[in-house]
């Protein structure tokens, strides 16, 4: 069982068709998402995301978020 903070992360594991176990509340607008997911199949999906067209949109969302804070 896997405790993810990132929400695109999170996202993307759904997109795998991985389920939502639980998720807990760290305060408004944070969360932490629980997967029934293997040591070895987190790493393997953490770095196919990481490679993924995904994680540059998130990338460049956050650059653009950092303009404006």
């Amino acid at each position: 069982m896997k405790k993810i903070t990132d929400l695109w992360f999170a996202s993307y594991l759904r997109s795998k068709g991985f389920e939502l176990v639980d998720f807990e509340l760290k305060h408004r607008g944070k969360g932490i998402y629980i997967f029934e997911i293997s040591d070895e199949e987190y790493k393997k999906l953490r770095i196919e995301f990481f490679k993924s067209e995904v994680s540059k949109v998130k990338q460049i969302m956050e650059e653009l978020k950092d303009l404006v804070y």
